[in-house]
């Protein structure tokens, strides 16, 4: 996790990029963005009545036996851990929400399975399932790379693409925010 810059809109309230392989919960409020979603998916748990949330950046769809790599890497670790950490800091699990980003084709992955896109998604959505977490919003597949901004004090969850001026919102904040469209 790395703090990049405050919030634009709130300025007390800090903005937290979340790399490649990472995740972050936190229950403060702050902003988590996850930047350059192609193949990786981002992965935002949600509990509304307790303003718990977080997000994963993560690149590969199961964790192999034995492997000690972080938790955010993995899909099906990073929802685990995600919804663990969660509940720790506060979280009601049955509030839980979950929603999913990425999982896109834009390159020529040499050195990954050719499904590893749709390999994230899946097991995403697997993962939530079997851990009794409903999908409440994705933008997943396609061609284009994303960028997913999580508000975790209003709950607002965005998409941004290079190409459309105007987020995807997957869930509108309980400030009521909808400047933004929904497409």
């Amino acid at each position: 996790m790395k703090t990049y810059e405050t919030n634009p809109e709130d300025p007390d309230r800090e903005r937290r990029m979340v790399g490649v392989s990472e995740y972050e919960v936190v229950a403060d409020g702050s902003t988590l963005v996850a930047y350059g979603l192609g193949a990786c998916v981002g992965l935002a748990v949600y509990d509304p009545e307790n303003a718990v949330g977080g997000l994963a950046h993560a690149m590969l769809p199961r964790r192999s036996e034995g492997d000690g790599t972080g938790d955010g890497k993995y899909v099906d670790a990073a929802v685990e851990t995600m919804l663990r950490e969660a509940v720790s800091a506060g979280a009601s699990y049955g509030a839980l929400e979950g929603y999913v980003v990425g999982g896109s084709d834009l390159l020529d992955l040499r050195e990954l399975p050719r499904e590893v896109s749709d390999d994230n998604v899946a097991t995403a959505r697997e993962t939530f399932a079997d851990l009794d977490v409903s999908v409440e919003g994705e933008d997943v597949g396609g061609g284009r790379g994303r960028t997913v901004e999580f508000d975790t004090e209003t709950g607002r969850v965005a998409v941004l693409t290079a190409y459309d001026p105007e987020p995807v919102l997957l869930r509108v904040g309980d400030d009521g925010d909808a400047d933004a469209g929904e497409s």
